[in-house]
């Protein structure tokens, strides 16, 4: 029975919410044979973007998009000669236009059309999830809490990172606007699920890689994150937030040409009235605490140049106290305090003669002070005590020029500087230690078609790291096959490699990149309201690090297995759901492991359902989350060597509701949410943790508030964009 006194936290307030996408564009219209028959299967995108759409059976299309200005809509169709119109975008405009096909003669020459299942950057083959998509599925608004929806991540409950496809949570990499965050999480204690630094709205769309990604990246064994900030918006906004725990005031201001924007943000939360009316699972001295404050600018050069600065800093401290596992009558004290800082500046021009540059600068800074105290608990005295400061600074510098070349093929070829300041400091012993790396890495890529619907992409990436002083290869490829229908096959294959964590190279700095070799099918077959796809994935993980008898890369492992994802926005009116299914078969022998074994951090099944209705007269959208995970092993140390990571937990159930309500508030963008995790209270568990001087004493590792329920209320002043959402949802 849900008790609903000690579960529900409302929390209620005017939010800003102003990084949610406010002002589009649509381009709709019908593409036909000889302005007579309607085509199905057509893709037609906006040249040099990845805004698209593929025609429904009546032929009718649709994109959305934020280009403005002068574009050239491309379109292509096999066994039909490809079709260029060139349009304006105005702000706010919906452009009608009809695309005329005519059948292929051989004498044509070919016109290059980014097909969709090549693009370098990997978009237009991943999952996509728009700002609005996510604060209605994750209980929390947080980024990662909804991809945990999608097929390949896994339901890691105790950590804030993505766990993909038998992979740790560090082999997956975050990217916004092509250039890696090297914090883009909180600092918490362990066992305790950290949030994003990032709300989901200060992006067009979350775009989550599984796998085989492109040459242009690196440093990720397993799967990227990538996510592209807003451009300028259509007209100026204000926003203000009031809850509870939650106070905040932004703007965001659009000259009158629409060529530039700046603005910013300050926000605070302190989690102190969530605790009270919800108790955690977890004794907190020193409840979260969290201030931030952003700035933006981005400047349109030209009819094509886009110059973006986006800076933030912040603070966040947190405390708790725990019974020490190890010893009868002790408990641990562990205080974190946080700061750090990030920037990123970006540039893309196109330029003459069908070349096309981008480049990127970022620096972050993260700087932990830590905090450890164990002391009796019948007299307070303090048996250990410990603080140490960790800081760490990341700075990144990228370039990419991209050239059409013989009218059937793209070639993107570049360079990037990664530099990693680390610096580790003993309070009590006075002792301070220091590394630095510097990572060189070097790319060529090219998209090429080897006729109407086989494509071709094969990529080169070459990386250098001073602190280790290794170096490596890694060749990517790519064929895609499109079929009438407009349905894609894909074969991939690739090397990734990533320098081992950096807790590890503090210990021996000359150990080598790890490597994990990529094969992937793929069939995908998607129009504006349907995505199916369907991939088979192995990967052969080598030169993992292990810490037992030494420190050395002869560790291995495997990934392997199906997932399954199908969405659907159209059939059941009013209705957006998906589903997805995953099958992991992994096993792994690194760290301390004593053997070959299936991680802690890894389920052989996991499946969820994503429901959604509109009810367009209450301008009310209602959703349901359910996600299923077969048990984890754990670690019993009771077992014998054969039996090693032998047990697992009870299996992952978690049902959650999502109510999101469209007020009219004169002329502002508003939405009122209520989240519910767990409805059911199923009992969750993540794992336990052994006692290492009495093993049969043990703790389960659960969530801290479960179920935890949100209220809010989110407004933006300056735009109103409910009708949009709501035609969206019809």
């Amino acid at each position: 029975m849900l008790r609903w006194k000690t579960l529900v936290c409302l929390t209620f307030g005017l939010c800003l919410y102003g990084s949610i996408s406010w002002g589009q564009a649509y381009i709709r219209g019908v593409a036909t044979y000889n302005k007579v028959n309607p085509l199905v299967g057509a893709s037609i995108t906006i040249d040099g973007t990845y805004d698209g759409a593929t025609s429904l059976k009546d032929g009718s299309f649709q994109i959305e998009t934020q280009e403005l200005g002068k574009q050239k809509l491309v379109c292509h169709l096999i066994g039909f000669a490809d079709v260029t119109m060139p349009i304006e975008i105005t702000k706010g405009a919906t452009i009608n236009v009809e695309v005329v096909f005519t059948m292929k003669a051989s004498r044509i020459e070919e016109v290059v059309v980014r097909n969709p299942a090549f693009t370098s950057s990997d978009k237009s083959r991943v999952t996509t999830l728009k700002p609005l998509d996510i604060l209605t599925t994750a209980s929390d608004g947080n980024i990662t809490s909804a991809l945990k929806t999608l097929p390949g991540a896994q339901q890691i409950g105790e950590s804030g990172d993505l766990f993909v496809r038998g992979g740790t949570g560090s082999e997956t990499k975050t990217v916004i606007d092509g250039l890696v965050v090297n914090n883009f999480n909180y600092s918490s204690p362990s066992g305790v699920a950290s949030r994003s630094r990032f709300p989901p709205g200060l992006f067009k769309g979350s775009f989550f890689s599984s796998g085989g990604y492109s040459a242009l990246y690196g440093q990720a064994l397993s799967s990227t994150l990538i996510l592209d900030s807003e451009d300028i918006p259509l007209k100026s906004s204000a926003d203000l937030t009031i809850t509870p725990f939650w106070l905040g005031a932004g703007v965001n201001k659009v000259n009158r040409n629409g060529k530039n924007s700046w603005g910013g943000s300050v926000n605070y939360t302190n989690l102190a009235p969530v605790f009270s009316v919800t108790k955690p699972s977890m004794q907190f001295d020193k409840v979260p605490e969290y201030l931030d404050a952003t700035f933006f600018a981005r400047q349109k050069i030209g009819t094509s140049g886009m110059l973006k600065f986006y800076g933030s800093v912040g603070s966040n401290s947190v405390g708790v106290t725990q019974k020490d596992a190890d010893y009868e009558g002790v408990k641990d004290e562990i205080t974190i305090k946080s700061k750090n800082v990030y920037t990123n500046l970006t540039y893309k021009q196109n330029l003459n003669n069908g070349w096309k540059m981008y480049a990127g600068l970022s620096w972050s800074g993260n700087y932990d002070n830590n905090a450890i105290r164990a002391y009796r608990i019948d007299s307070a005295i303090t048996v250990f005590d410990s603080v140490g400061k960790f800081n760490s600074s990341y700075l990144q510098a990228k370039w990419v020029l991209t050239k059409q070349i013989f009218n059937r093929s793209k070639l993107h070829f570049g360079s990037e500087f990664q530099n990693n300041d680390e610096k580790i400091i003993s309070v009590k012993k006075q002792l301070e230690k220091a590394q630095t790396d510097n990572l060189t890495a070097l790319f060529v890529e090219t998209d090429t078609y080897l006729s109407d619907n086989l494509t071709a992409r094969i990529g080169l990436r070459y990386e250098y790291s001073s602190l280790m002083d290794k170096a490596n290869i890694a060749p990517r490829a790519s064929l895609g096959y499109t079929f009438m229908n407009a349905s894609v096959l894909t074969a991939s294959y690739g090397e990734f490699y990533q320098k081992p964590d950096n807790n590890l190279l503090w210990q021996k700095q000359n150990l080598d990149f790890t490597n994990a070799s990529h094969y992937i099918l793929t069939y995908q077959k998607s129009d504006s309201y349907h995505s199916f796809r369907t991939e088979l994935f192995y990967k052969d993980y080598k030169r993992l690090v292990k810490t037992v008898p030494d420190f050395n890369n002869n560790g291995r492992g495997y990934a392997q297995g199906i997932e399954l994802f199908w969405r659907d926005k159209k059939t059941f009116k009013g209705f957006d759901y998906w589903l997805t299914y995953s099958f992991l078969d992994t096993q792994r022998e690194f760290l301390n492991y004593a053997k070959l074994a299936q991680p802690t951090f890894a389920a052989n099944h996991t499946a969820s359902a994503v429901v959604k209705k509109f009810f367009s007269g209450l301008a009310t959208n209602i959703g349901l989350t359910y996600t299923y995970a077969s048990g984890r092993p754990y670690y019993n140390p009771n077992r014998p060597k054969e039996e090693f990571l032998s047990d697992k937990t009870i299996d992952f159930h978690n049902l959650g509701l999502s109510v999101a309500y469209l007020p009219k508030i004169k002329k502002t963008f508003s939405v009122l949410v209520l989240t519910v995790s767990n409805i059911l209270g199923n009992q969750q568990v993540y794992g336990y943790n052994y006692s290492k001087s009495d093993s049969s004493q043990r703790t389960a590792i659960t969530p801290v508030n479960n179920p935890f329920v949100f209220l809010g209320l989110f407004v933006n002043f300056g735009i109103d964009r409910s009708n949009e959402i709501i035609n969206g949802r019809l």
